[in-house]
């Protein structure tokens, strides 16, 4: 007769697709911050033409977006800092 390791295989797979799902969301809210950092970048660069300070933040929100993905911890609270100050940017540079 055939032996079940269906139990024991779904109970060791349950764990990698934890990891993965866990990671999947990880990426996907450090990739969400980072498009809306690059919105902010476009509206910095369309209504005021300053497209040098717009790069300059996108770049620095790059920096962030990637510690936040290497940093486990962090996530996606730096580009989230960094997303606040674009727009503090984009209020100035607008008024």
């Amino acid at each position: 007769m055939a032996e079940d390791t269906h139990s024991v295989t779904t109970a060791a797979d349950f764990a990698d697709h934890e990891r993965t799902y866990e990671g999947f969301l990880r990426f996907s809210a450090v990739g969400l911050v980072w498009v809306l950092c690059i919105v902010v970048t476009l509206a910095i660069g369309g209504t005021t033409h300053r497209w040098a300070l717009g790069g300059f933040w996108l770049a620095v929100a790059t920096i962030a977006s990637v510690l936040g993905l290497a940093i486990k911890g962090l996530d996606w609270k730096p580009g989230a800092v960094i997303l606040v100050v674009m727009l503090a940017t984009l209020l100035m540079v607008t008024h």
